[in-house]
Parts: structure tokens; sequence; C-alpha cells
């Protein structure tokens, strides 16, 4: 599964062996072609005959189009071996991303429980008197549902996997959403759902030179969706998830 805006990164990065296969399999073409060239010359030259030789013009076009081909197998070496200095740029740069906790938004309200823990943020336009976050597993099924901060502006809630019954959540992918009301019951609008993510391995996008897929447990997201980087001293400042008693669940179905 993947993060919201970058639905996409798990086709990205299993493209990225393909689009290394695929560059290859041309720079082998194309040498083929210039010992193609070669052979066609040799072979003319050795069998012309001489009281009737090869037209020096057509000669020369030949070796035109050789020195084309050349030039071609050159450039597309050259660009081949920046490309592969980008990448390994990129994946220096990137091992500090390992270990750490990266902040993105998700669109579709995916986050990663690790380790029984996951932070969760969203923002409130005003101040609320009742947020409710809801938790679902990767099948979409309601496996959980608490109180979240009611501040106006950015709210974050820690999860550490505990559901209704005093069982904890597998470590895993899943999705929350968020509801907020205000003193007169009408609805508060909810924005920029994001998560905290503890990114586990790093690896470099498709196409895409000096981006990174950056991996945590099951979901992955883009180096450029980005936002914040933390460890776990400088975290954002996030309540502890308040469970809403067995009746107001029912309630909320």
């Amino acid at each position: 599964m993947s993060v919201g805006a970058v639905s996409s990164l798990t086709t990205l990065a299993s493209n990225t062996a393909s689009s290394a296969s695929s560059a290859a399999s041309q720079a082998s073409s194309l040498s083929l072609d210039f010992q193609t060239y070669l052979e066609i010359l040799t072979t003319q030259l050795q069998h012309q005959d001489p009281t009737n030789a090869t037209d020096p013009n057509q000669f020369t076009q030949e070796l035109i189009m050789m020195e084309q081909v050349q030039a071609q197998i050159n450039n597309n070496e050259a660009i081949e071996n920046l490309t592969e200095a980008t990448t390994s740029s990129a994946l220096a740069s990137g091992v500090g991303f390992i270990g750490k906790y990266v902040r993105a938004a998700t669109e579709n309200g995916d986050f990663s429980l690790k380790d029984s823990s996951a932070e969760i943020g969203y923002t409130l336009d005003e101040m609320a008197s009742s947020v409710t976050v809801t938790v679902k597993d990767s099948d979409g099924n309601t496996i959980t549902s608490f109180s979240g901060g009611t501040a106006v502006g950015d709210n974050y809630v820690t999860w550490d996997g505990t559901l209704e019954d005093g069982s904890v959540a597998e470590d895993g992918a899943y999705t929350f959403s968020v509801s907020a009301t205000d003193s007169t019951d009408d609805d508060v609008d909810v924005k920029n759902l994001t998560a905290l993510f503890k990114i586990t391995a790093v690896s470099s996008a498709s196409n895409q030179d000096g981006v990174l897929v950056l991996d945590s447990d099951s979901l992955s997201l883009l180096s450029t969706d980005v936002t914040g980087i933390y460890t776990d001293a400088t975290k954002p400042a996030s309540t502890t998830a308040s469970y809403a008693s067995a009746e107001d669940t029912a309630t909320e179905g």
C-alpha cells in the first residue's frame, strides 16, 4: 500500500530495475549496429572490383553513418554513467532517513503501525468540542475509534495499537479518518491528514533523478512528499488516544 498522493509508488519502485534493463538493451543494440557497419564496410573493401571501386561519395556517407552510431553509443554511455552517479549520490544521502520518522500528507488516511506505535495528525479550522478518530484495517473494516485533540490548528494523536477489547493490533498498514463537531453539533472542517512514518529502507525512484522511495514496512512514499524529519526526541507533541465508551462506539457504528 502506498501513501495518498504517491499511490503509484509500488509500481514506480518496481519499474526501476526494468528501466535499467531497457537502457542496457538499447546500448547493446546500438553496439551491434556499429559492429554491423564495420563488417559491411570491411566486406565491401575486400570484395570490390579494382576496376570499379566503391563510389567515394557512398563510402564517405557510410563512414559518416558509422561515426553517428558511435557518437550515439558514447552519448548513451555518458548519460548512463551520469544517471548512476546521481542515483548513487541520492542513495548515499538517503541513508540518513533510515531509522528516523518523516511526516507526509496522506490523502487516503494511510499510516503504518510500527512497534505498536503510530502518530497521525489533522488540522481543524476552528475549535471543536468533540473529535473522533476512526481506524480501519487493510480490508476496510473498522477496528477501533478514539477521541482526538480539539484545538484549532494542527493536532497529533499517538495510537499504541490498542483495540477497544483490550487486544493489540498487529504492526502493518491501516487507514484513519477524522470527524469533528462543535458545541452545537455542527460539523467542523478537518483538513491535512498527515502521518509520521518510521523509515526502514531507501531506494531510488525510477525515472526521477535524485528522488528516493522511502519504505515504512508495508507503505512507501517519495522523498519529495516529506514535510518534516524527526527523531524519537523531536517528534511533534501529541495526545494519547482516548477511547470512547462501548456505548459511544456502538452509536457511532
